[in-house]
């Protein structure tokens, strides 16, 4: 007698099952990866300086309780003081937003790249306005790369950091005319 093999027979929505099976452990271990790289991405990644922005932890909180200061500072400016004056009063706010920064150190600054060039704006903006002043002369923002350097400033300080943007009155053609 001869036996014919015997075929299983596949019970009906097996076929699904197991393809739902194979889909839920390619998901499980999909979002097992990404959750590992969420957790660990931040290490892998620290301490890597995004040369675009100001981004530092330090230097972030120093430049935005300067900057915080130097509003305080200009807005507190004597109305009453002459043009040249004001415009005098309104450039030491500005270098004590630079001094305040400045004091982190050279380490604490040398981790995040441009804020040493931030910093350098905000000097070339103060001694364009003093020449201005001392010339009596119209001021001009001074230019870099073709571009008036407020315009590279923001783009540093573009997220979180707004309050940094450079006051318009400290653009003014008339240094110490402007008033906020």
């Amino acid at each position: 007698m001869k036996t014919e093999p015997v075929q299983e027979v596949e019970k009906p929505g097996e076929a699904g099952h197991r393809r739902s099976r194979r889909v839920t452990i390619l998901v499980l271990l999909l979002s097992g990866i990404v959750g590992g790289l969420w957790v660990i991405g931040p290490y892998l990644f620290a301490g890597r300086d995004d040369p675009t922005a100001i981004d530092s932890g330090p230097v972030r909180r120093a430049v935005l309780a300067g900057c915080t200061q130097l509003r305080a500072d200009l807005a507190a400016v004597p109305a009453g003081l002459g043009v040249p004056d004001r415009a005098e009063a309104e450039n030491r706010a500005v270098e004590r937003l630079v001094a305040r920064v400045r004091a982190l150190g050279h380490d604490a600054l040398a981790h995040d790249v441009p804020v040493e060039q931030w910093l350098g704006d905000w000097e070339q903006i103060v001694a364009a306005r003093r020449q201005a002043v001392r010339e009596g002369k119209r001021f001009s923002v001074p230019l870099a790369h073709g571009a008036p350097v407020n315009i590279r400033m923001f783009e540093l300080v573009r997220s979180g950091l707004e309050e940094c943007d450079v006051p318009r009155q400290l653009l003014v053609p008339e240094p110490g005319a402007g008033n906020g």
